[in-house]
């Protein structure tokens, strides 16, 4: 934060951050004003990264809101895990700085932004002294296939807690969380990517909250390497950073949850699933020496033939879990440059994906949700190959 704009901060009671993608000034006037007309109870604070006033209408006065602009709050698509992570620490800072009870980061598109939105991730946080509220989103079965396939499942098993968008980004968190998170011994974690572990293996009150529709760009299905790196280098540096911990949770529990389930109907032709088998199989003739020193010989036989299929192509729940764990052990050994090795898994989980679609077409929204739950159920039944081969690295091989 520019020391100028360090120094207004003065006393609030809450704060809200809004963080800014590839949007216009008048987009982010707009979403400031929708939240400033709104009259909060006490004392509150907006952080929004600076906008161009050209075409922007002024943001109306309102003495209970005093607002900041902070460049940090503007982050990059290009670095998605670096970017979020300095808006998320400029909020924080502004938290603990202003003595703040909590504080709400929205970081969807700034066209669903709203004073409720803002409300529903601040209110459990200071009514109920919930000290992370998660986003829950309006579902459809081809949105947030990272977060489905990888993140949630994973998370849940590790660490206990279902809940359904570990990452958010849409967050709330209390001043007792950001304390925690900020310390000494933490202070290199990643504000966001750590959140959710640190609270659930702190013991700290966690919930959820359906907060409707959110806006997913299109996935580019040939370039996606680069996203999935970036999302998956801090969960993984977490999972070795938390090992101690999570080798002793069984099982998973559900966390409370605030609203109602909202679904929508998914876009035709989201996945282009002849393509996404057509690349999973050329990367089985390309990358076998690769793979060879993430997975063992046993799973390297299963996607060999699973690329052989020309019919019936499904990816087994148990299969891809184990594969995913077998990719967080390679992170934290360092058999090769951590980069190369996660980009290495973009082709098996394009399998995956393409596995995944052609099983949900047609799907019913209950029958999409049982079968996120029995992937979710595929990787706590398999954990215990993840524990035993994060023992005992060089002495297990299946």
């Amino acid at each position: 934060m520019n020391e100028p704009q360090s120094e207004q901060i003065g006393a609030a009671d809450v704060v809200v951050g809004l963080v800014r993608g590839s949007h216009d000034g008048p987009e982010m006037a707009q979403a400031i004003a929708r939240i400033v007309e709104s009259v909060p109870a006490s004392r509150a604070l907006l952080l929004h990264s600076p906008y161009p006033a050209e075409g922007a209408a002024p943001v109306p006065a309102n003495a209970n809101w005093q607002l900041i602009s902070d460049v940090r709050l503007a982050w990059d698509p290009t670095a998605i895990a670096q970017s979020l992570g300095e808006s998320f620490r400029a909020v924080f800072e502004a938290t603990l700085k202003s003595g703040a009870r909590g504080c709400a980061v929205i970081a969807s598109d700034l066209s669903t932004v709203s004073a409720e939105r803002a409300a529903l991730l601040l209110s459990p946080a200071g009514d109920q002294h919930f000290d992370l509220v998660a986003p829950c989103y309006a579902r459809h079965p081809f949105e947030g296939l990272i977060n489905r396939a990888i993140v949630y499942p994973l998370m849940r098993a590790l660490y206990g807690k279902r809940i359904r968008n570990p990452l958010g980004p849409d967050l709330g968190i209390s001043s007792r969380l950001i304390e925690r998170i900020s310390s000494g011994s933490r202070t290199r974690m990643h504000p966001v990517v750590s959140l959710a572990a640190e609270a659930a293996i702190g013991n700290m009150k966690i919930c959820q909250t359906h907060l409707g529709q959110r806006s997913y760009s299109r996935p580019d299905w040939t370039n996606l390497s680069s996203v999935l790196a970036q999302v998956l280098a801090p969960v993984f540096l977490d999972v070795e950073r938390y090992a101690p911990q999570w080798q002793h949770t069984r099982g998973s529990t559900p966390v409370p949850e605030f609203g109602q389930p909202m679904f929508v109907a998914g876009p035709e032709n989201a996945v282009q699933v002849s393509r996404l088998i057509e690349l999973f199989s050329l990367a089985t003739r390309n990358l076998p020496e690769v793979w060879s020193m993430i997975l063992p010989p046993s799973t390297l036989v299963e996607l060999r033939r699973l690329a052989r299929q020309e019919a019936g192509f499904r990816m087994p729940d148990e299969m891809w879990a184990r594969i995913v764990y077998d990719f967080a052990l390679s992170f934290r050994l360092r058999t090769i440059n951590r980069d190369q090795m996660l980009r290495a898994l973009t082709p098996i989980y394009l399998g995956w994906v393409a596995s995944y679609a052609l099983e949900q077409e047609n799907a019913t929204p209950e029958a999409i949700e049982q079968r996120l739950e029995r992937l979710c159920v595929a990787y706590e039944t398999t954990k215990s190959y993840l524990i035993s081969r994060w023992r005992w690295p060089d002495r297990f091989n299946p």
